[in-house]
């Protein structure tokens, strides 16, 4: 017979949810099981195994798993530990997750699979998730919490999703995208972003050509007007300044490059983007 957890054994009856951190330190910490409930977790540190279902699978950092209530698991890890962290919350939240975002979808918590759905996520993604935890776990553990917590989890498999596109890329390169984003680093230019790579600017250019198949001065130049577009979006800040901002120094040459990559105009793309219906 198996042994179940039940979700009413962690949390109290008016709470929707259970978050917890554990350091794994071999295959007898937690003994083989399945659930009431279903439930997220994902690796900070340290390496490992899952054994699920009959299987082994290996986790390391950045290992996102979604476990349904059937599946019957448990973790060994190496002689250094397994950090892990994990969401519980009740089965009926998966049923209108399903009906409200994942209708007919066949993946995440409903795939039709042995095995669970796994995914590799960047670990700035993984830092950010267990930030957001963290944060919920200070308030009432009420649905509406546990929504916005699973709506950011999911929402951030996505862009782990775009970074991932080509699973060669490398994790420094996915992060340093990601922190490519802010007016003093965009006036620096590309040495602005090699600066966050720590790593000399041909080597940078040569991953971000095999990875993109762009140079780096064309991804440079992709981020910078992804936040001129946010800008013109979202404020009313002067278009001279948002040029400036986006390390500009000449106000054509700004509008020249926006227009390449939107077919709009600054001015055109904010009265569009800006207006209410």
């Amino acid at each position: 017979m198996k042994t179940q957890f039940c979700l009413r054994q962690f949390i109290g009856d008016e709470d929707s949810f259970h978050i917890a951190r554990v350091t794994i330190h071999s295959h007898y910490d937690l003994s083989l099981h399945c659930h009431d409930y279903a439930e997220i977790f994902w690796i900070e540190n340290g390496n490992g195994y899952h054994i699920i279902n009959g299987k082994k699978m290996p986790l390391s950092p950045g290992s996102l798993v979604m476990i349904r209530p059937d599946d019957e698991h448990t973790f060994a890890s190496s002689s250094a530990g397994l950090t892990v962290m994990n969401l519980a919350f009740q089965t009926e939240t998966l049923d209108y997750f399903r009906n409200r975002y994942f209708a007919d979808f066949q993946s995440y918590f409903w795939i039709n699979t042995i095995l669970p759905y796994h995914t590799l996520m960047d670990m700035t993604l993984i830092k950010q998730i267990s930030q957001k935890a963290e944060k919920t776990w200070n308030y009432k553990k009420s649905k509406f919490y546990l929504d916005s917590l699973l709506l950011f989890i999911f929402g951030l498999i996505g862009a782990n999703k775009d970074l991932a596109v080509n699973n060669q890329i490398p994790a420094w390169l996915s992060s340093a995208i990601q922190e490519y984003a802010s007016p003093p680093l965009f006036k620096q230019g590309i040495n602005g972003f090699a600066a966050i790579c720590e790593k000399n600017i041909d080597h940078v250019n040569r991953v971000v050509r095999a990875s993109y198949n762009k140079t780096l001065s064309e991804l440079v130049t992709e981020l910078r007007m992804a936040f001129a577009a946010k800008q013109l979006s979202m404020t009313n800040a002067p278009i001279k300044v948002i040029c400036n901002d986006c390390g500009f120094t000449n106000l054509g040459h700004f509008y020249k490059t926006f227009k390449a990559a939107f077919n709009q105009t600054p001015i055109a793309y904010r009265q569009t983007n800006q207006t209410i219906i």
